[in-house]
């Protein structure tokens, strides 16, 4: 008596708004476009719930409130979202869901699109089938029958232009008498089933200039033109890098040309492209621990620097100005100076080195002999130098020696055997410390100072 009240109302209200009208199932003939989302927990209004197995265990149908089970359980969606058909035991070899009567007289270029589920994770491979047919009213049309194993819903969509002008019914049918082990690792999910108009979208590309210490980037700040804003961000690149849909986190990514898509699921496929253009900074190094030259004397900047050196920069002095180009003079008074080279940069951050230099009064120290001219001959090169000093007796003085004293007084090398006339001698110098040195070439009687930079 109570199904008979409803079909009465339900009729009723039909024939008020003058809709067409199933005779067998006292549903209407629903216009296209058609939306089923399968989000109200319950067998949607018109559907057919079938089953070829007899019994009336609620596992040979499909179902609308249940989450799935095994490989079926983590399908990032929850209960009452999708229709199940749950792999069951006994097994029927026809579970089947058939929409309503849908009339595509409206549309000009009908598609049907749905998201399955199917993940088999205790036994890989061992698929039961999604059969998908379209009856015209006559005769039932297989469009495909899908199998596989994904961790991820897959949206899939049909050209239904051979039914143009038409009204169809859809039918989701699974065969699980196919699999070689049970069933039951093997549920398939059903959802967001469309037939609409295949419509090319209004989406436009665009692309971003970022630094790659920015941190994170929204994408959907503007940097496309979104086709319908019903779809969603990927980042092939690395999807873990993709956070909140929209959020890309850049500082993970090195320097380089990326690009992010935003893909449209609304009955037909729209991939917009946002590319983007990680762009590293123009570094100015790092500062070298010491350094060390003679009041007013000429040296190049550069020297000051370690490391990757974008050589487009400003230096400035000790007083804040800008100088004019890389070689500058030391200050006439001796004492600790600061210099700071900034290199700048279009997106990211300036960058910038403060450097030290110690300027040492050095006018005592002689470069040539303070005695006897005999000891005008003796030379000593490179000087600056970094590895070696070479000291060269090209005069007629015998059984000289050879010390090297730091700014302390302290010997820090000395060569011990006699350097004879006409002779040479090497010293490395390589493990030193940069800074301003004495060479003392001496015999027992005279000597001559050098001062010696080491760089």
């Amino acid at each position: 008596m109570k199904t008979s009240t409803c079909n009465s109302l339900l009729l009723l209200i039909i024939l008020i708004l003058g809709l067409n009208l199933n005779a067998q199932t006292l549903c209407p003939v629903i216009p296209a476009p058609f939306y089923e989302s399968f989000n109200n927990g319950t067998e949607p209004l018109c559907w057919e719930n079938l089953s070829s197995d007899p019994s009336t265990s609620p596992d040979n149908f499909w179902i609308f409130n249940d989450q799935g089970d095994y490989g079926a359980a983590n399908n990032g969606k929850v209960a009452g979202e999708f229709a199940k058909s749950d792999g069951s035991n006994p097994n029927p070899d026809s579970m089947i869901l058939i929409s309503p009567e849908i009339d595509l007289s409206q549309l000009t270029t009908p598609y049907l699109s749905f998201e399955w589920f199917s993940n088999n994770t205790d036994f890989p491979g061992d698929n039961t089938p999604l059969i998908i047919d379209v009856f015209d009213g006559t005769t039932w049309t297989n469009l495909d029958t899908l199998k596989g194993d994904s961790s991820d819903w897959i949206f899939v969509n049909y050209d239904l232009n051979a039914f143009m002008n038409q009204t169809i019914q859809v039918r989701f049918m699974v065969n699980q008498t196919l699999t070689t082990n049970q069933p039951i690792y093997n549920d398939i999910l059903l959802d967001e089933v469309r037939i609409d108009d295949c419509i090319s979208s209004t989406g436009q590309d665009g692309s971003i200039d970022v630094c790659f210490d920015v941190g994170s980037i929204n994408l959907n700040g503007n940097i496309i033109v979104k086709p319908n804003g019903g779809g969603y961000w990927a980042f092939p690149y690395h999807s873990g890098f993709l956070t909140q849909d929209s959020i890309l986190n850049v500082s993970i990514l090195i320097p380089g040309t990326y690009e992010a898509y935003y893909v449209e699921r609304l009955v037909c496929y729209d991939t917009t492209v946002a590319i983007l253009n990680v762009l590293d900074y123009n570094s100015s190094g790092t500062a070298v621990n010491d350094y060390a030259v003679c009041e007013g004397e000429v040296f190049p900047l550069f020297d000051l620097l370690l490391g990757n050196v974008d050589l487009n920069g400003t230096w400035f002095d000790y007083a804040g100005d800008p100088l004019n180009g890389s070689m500058t003079a030391a200050p006439s008074i001796p004492g600790y100076y600061g210099y700071t080279y900034v290199v700048s940069n279009s997106l990211c951050p300036n960058d910038s080195t403060a450097v030290g230099v110690s300027v040492m009064e050095c006018g005592w120290w002689p470069d040539v002999s303070i005695d006897k001219n005999d000891f005008v001959n003796i030379s000593v090169v490179p000087n600056p130098a970094s590895n070696h000093l070479k000291i060269i007796n090209s005069s007629n003085t015998s059984a000289l020696k050879i010390e090297m004293l730091d700014m302390n007084g302290r010997i820090v090398l000395s060569e011990n055997k006699a350097l004879s006339t006409a002779e040479e001698v090497t010293l490395m110098i390589d493990h030193l410390e940069k800074g301003i040195y004495t060479l003392r070439v001496f015999n027992n009687e005279e000597q001559n100072v050098y001062k010696i930079v080491k760089q």
